[in-house]
């Protein structure tokens, strides 16, 4: 099974991803991964990408990956 990638993500949840991001500052991979393991991040959409990539997506992407 190949890696899940910024490039598997849609335009949308790329939008997600980089408000969130921007939203939570410099540790933000930190705080989703904890907000993916321990409760319900918010909005359907970072729950998605959750659910579909996995929270180990946040090793293989980075903000500039997002634009």
């Amino acid at each position: 099974m190949p890696k899940s990638k910024a490039a598997d993500l849609t335009p949308e949840q790329k939008a997600a991803l980089r408000a969130y991001a921007l939203r939570n500052g410099r540790f933000w991979k930190r705080r989703l991964w904890a907000a993916w393991i321990t409760e319900e991040p918010e909005g359907a959409v970072l729950r998605q990408i959750r659910n579909v990539h996995g929270p180990s997506l946040l090793t293989r992407i980075g903000l500039s990956h997002l634009d």
